[in-house]
């Protein structure tokens, strides 16, 4: 469980920095990565270090922020599933949405992450994206 909450607090700090490199490297060079946002699921850690710079472009100055707000692991399998919720002002736009979501993550023999699949609502993410920008 410790190496679970180790993980964790580093995809945290990660994810809080908005630092796709921190992110991709907790993840497999074959990583599975499936994100509503890209609209299919993808392979390779790039995917998801892309995805993490144009959050930071989307949000910049510091303006997002990630929460744990639970740690749940899989007793059949080496996963665990993060809950987050997520706030900040997009770039150019006139107040901040707020989301949540969760992340399930299956870590490997490695300690690296071998599938991620992010969960949320992206039709409701795109609407308050577009919301905000009056």
């Amino acid at each position: 469980m410790a190496r679970f909450a180790t993980l964790c607090d580093q995809w945290e700090k990660a994810w809080t920095d908005l630092d796709g490199d921190a992110v991709a490297a907790l993840c497999a060079e074959d990583l599975l990565y499936d994100e509503p946002a890209l609209g299919d699921t993808r392979r390779g850690r790039e995917h998801v270090r892309q995805h993490v710079l144009s959050m930071a472009q989307t949000f910049p100055q510091g303006s997002s922020s990630f929460t744990r707000m639970g740690l749940y692991v899989e007793v059949e399998r080496d996963a665990i599933v993060v809950a987050w919720r997520f706030e900040g002002t997009p770039k150019g736009g006139a107040r901040a949405i707020a989301f949540h979501g969760d992340d399930r993550l299956e870590v490997g023999q490695d300690g690296l992450i071998h599938s991620y699949r992010g969960l949320y609502d992206n039709r409701l993410v795109r609407r308050l994206l577009r919301e905000a920008q009056g």
